[in-house]
């Protein structure tokens, strides 16, 4: 499930640069059941000993300028927000405490209204699916000497990583494999590097465009759940593209 939620522009909104953090907080603290809370934060989906939380959400959208002397933000109009969920019982907490209790937020410091909240239908997946990044995506491994090594989407690597967290999500979530397992994604034009700070973890991660080809399955895992890692902390969201919209 998607839903976006568009805030109100009676007012400018300021809050910090790095905001992923806030965000993540944000929607677990609309999780009021209690037992489905305590999951969610301690246990999540898990298969083996790797462990999900199976949602997304994408950067603020927005017109804004910056002010990096304050490491602010500052929305002036247009400021939105998409989240992204596999599992209809997460969204439906989310939006139960969207629509009926928390519809002015503080973000970080910042006052934000929620004006309205749209739920977005599972899109059509073609055989050549194009997509675009709406939070950078970020693929990587921890080495041995516990250094952390990040793949770009013109790497190898990228495309054999994502494809093995999309299968684990799908296990994860489902408790049984895909019945198509066949995936490749590759970025098609430009592509930019962004570099957040979570909790004083430097992330590397990509805003691009790219082409998923394979199994629908896991067309709809990316979808859902968002693409490579760390996409509970706002990471690899993404929306699909038309393809006369994809500029090679």
């Amino acid at each position: 499930m998607r839903i976006e939620i568009f805030f109100n522009e009676d007012h400018p909104i300021e809050i910090p640069i790095q905001y992923n953090h806030i965000i993540q907080a944000m929607l677990l603290s609309w999780i009021k059941d209690k037992e489905y809370s305590t999951f969610i934060h301690d246990k999540g989906y898990q298969i083996g000993d790797k462990i999900y939380k199976l949602f997304t959400f994408s950067r603020i959208n927005g017109t804004y300028r910056l002010d990096k002397q304050t490491g602010k933000i500052i929305f002036l109009k247009g400021m939105s927000l998409t989240i992204s969920t596999m599992s209809d019982e997460f969204m439906g907490y989310l939006l139960n405490s969207v629509l009926l209790e928390n519809r002015e937020l503080n973000i970080g410091g910042g006052r934000a209204i929620i004006n309205k909240v749209e739920l977005k239908e599972m899109p059509v997946f073609t055989k050549n699916t194009f997509i675009h990044t709406l939070s950078p995506c970020t693929v990587y491994i921890t080495l041995n000497n516990k250094k952390t090594r990040f793949f770009s989407p013109f790497d190898n690597e990228f495309n054999e990583y994502v494809k093995l967290n999309l299968i684990h999500k799908y296990e994860a979530f489902y408790g049984n494999s895909p019945q198509n397992t066949e995936f490749k994604i590759t970025p098609v034009g430009g592509v930019k590097q962004a570099k957040v700070n979570y909790k004083n973890f430097h992330i590397v991660a990509y805003n691009c465009c790219m082409k998923m080809e394979g199994s629908e399955e896991l067309k709809r895992v990316a979808y859902s759940a968002g693409l490579g890692a760390k996409n509970s902390q706002g990471f690899g969201c993404i929306e699909i593209q038309k393809e006369q919209e994809v500029k090679g």
